[in-house]
């Protein structure tokens, strides 16, 4: 991409207004703005100007309002578990946002069908013995089972995914397996 200007900020800007869908940006769009806005904010420190003031701060909110718009495009794409489409370019921070979304919808649903009963099949998961290493209060597992409260040096049984979550946040530590599986 060629250096971004006010002018074709505000074409970008149009686009995004009249069409529903999104629109094609280049992957490195967000470092060509942080571009533009530095350029015209050392300008502005140079020589301060009413009109270059005035133009700095209608860059601001036009890539507000872009920035805007794609999130409200990106999230509904995303609510429906679509991909983006063919043809559509995402600016790299878009991507992460598209993706995270999705991805917490996704697990949203699962959820959802587990709570109406509308899981496919039941599957097992097996349980873990893990040491409480910091005092825990109660909480919600992803099975939206409430397990705890947990004192440190607690020796519990909890399934997989709770039990590797508290050990990757330093919470607990394994201690052995438990053999016997059980039905989500």
């Amino acid at each position: 991409m060629e250096e971004l200007s006010y002018e074709e900020l505000r074409r970008i800007q149009g686009r995004e207004r009249a069409s529903p869908v999104l629109q094609s940006l280049p992957a490195d769009f967000y470092k060509h703005v942080k571009k533009l806005i530095e350029k015209k904010n050392d300008s502005l420190k140079k020589d301060f100007g009413l009109a270059e003031a005035k133009e700095y701060e209608s860059i601001l909110k036009v890539v507000e309002d872009i920035h805007d718009k794609r999130k409200q495009k990106i999230v509904m794409k995303a609510m429906k578990s679509a991909n983006v489409g063919e043809g559509v370019t995402l600016a790299e921070e878009e991507k992460k946002l598209f993706d995270m979304i999705r991805s917490v919808i996704a697990e949203e649903s699962e959820c959802f069908r587990n709570i109406t009963g509308c899981a496919e099949g039941v599957e097992e998961e097996s349980i873990k013995r893990i040491k409480i290493l910091k005092t825990l209060p109660k909480f919600v597992g992803t099975d939206m089972k409430v397990y705890g409260p947990f004192k440190e040096g607690d020796d519990i049984e909890l399934p997989d995914k709770e039990a590797q979550l508290l050990v990757r946040k330093g919470i607990a530590e394994y201690t052995e397996v438990v053999s016997h599986e059980v039905p989500k």
